[in-house]
C-alpha cells in the first residue's frame, strides 16, 4: 500500500518509535493513503515555520501492520478538507 508523510524535509528512513512530542494520537510517525491530505499538511507545517518548501514524502507500506497502531478513518475524508 502507497502512503503519504507530510513534511518540511525528505524523510528517508521513517522511524515510528522516537517522537520529538505528543501528537494529535499519540507518539508515532503520522502517514495516510490520501496524497492531498499529505500536501496539505506539509504546506501548513512550513506556512507556520515560515519556510517555504514543503515535501510530500511517500512510501510502499507493508501489509504486515503486526505491532503498529492504526487509526481509519471514513472514506468520506476528502470531505473534510477546504481548499489550501
Amino acid at each position: 500500500m502507497i502512503v503519504y508523510h507530510g513534511s518540511m524535509g525528505i524523510v528517508e528512513k521513517p522511524d515510528v518509535i522516537h517522537s520529538y512530542r505528543a501528537l494529535d494520537f499519540g507518539a508515532g510517525f503520522y502517514v495516510t493513503t490520501v496524497r492531498e491530505q499529505a500536501l496539505r499538511w506539509a504546506r501548513r507545517k512550513a506556512d507556520i515555520s515560515g519556510k517555504d518548501r514543503a515535501v510530500l514524502n511517500c512510501y510502499q507500506m507493508s501489509d504486515n501492520v503486526d505491532g503498529l497502531e492504526i487509526k481509519v478513518f471514513d472514506d468520506n475524508l476528502l470531505e473534510c478538507f477546504e481548499e489550501v
